[in-house]
């Protein structure tokens, strides 16, 4: 599934030049609004893992967003660009727990960068959520079992779903990995 971004500018030609980047130089899906009091709206159909919104904007600004979400207790990460930068607002948003905080002009090496490592950092929470839960399981025998389910599916995606790779790199029997990747096929 790939990963996706809310951009939120007010600005057309920003949202069209953030969307450009995005598409054509990462593998992330873009949604894009230039009407940030749509944003509650559209986190309530919808999930994310990053927002990219304007600091300055009608409506909600790019600090409302960030609390919102933030209060909210929702797992996306902000970023916040701006034209407008001040130190105050640089302040605000690193104690509200902004991501990034950009201020324009921009290079697009420096949103493809931030925006990978803020879809990284959000890989690296998933990752351990799931990890905390399998600790959490008991008996041992559930953990066991969920752990192993675990290790295949990562290990499938190093080596390409490839079984004859993973095999070799694991040292586990075919059998096991085969049975393993049909159980995480048919997980919800």
């Amino acid at each position: 599934m790939k990963q996706r971004i809310l951009a939120v500018d007010d600005e057309i030609h920003m949202l069209r030049l953030l969307e450009r980047i995005i598409s054509e130089k990462t593998p992330y899906q873009i949604t894009t609004t230039n009407n940030s009091l749509e944003v509650p709206e559209i986190l309530g159909k919808d999930h994310f893992d990053l927002i990219i919104t304007d600091l300055k904007m009608p409506g909600m600004d790019g600090i409302d967003i960030l609390r919102m979400v933030r209060e909210k207790g929702r797992p996306e990460e902000v970023i916040i660009i701006t034209a407008f930068g001040s130190l105050e607002t640089a302040i605000e948003a690193l104690s509200r727990g902004v991501f990034d905080y950009i201020t324009k002009p921009f290079k697009k090496e420096q949103i493809i960068f931030t925006v990978d490592r803020a879809m990284r950092w959000q890989n690296l929470k998933r990752e351990a959520a799931r990890m905390s839960e399998i600790f959490s399981r008991e008996p041992y025998e559930k953990a066991r079992r969920a752990f192993e389910l675990e290790y295949v599916r990562l290990l499938a995606e190093r080596c390409g779903g490839s079984e004859s790779a993973m095999a070799e790199r694991s040292g586990l029997p075919p059998d096991f990995i085969n049975a393993a990747m049909k159980e995480n096929e048919e997980k919800p």
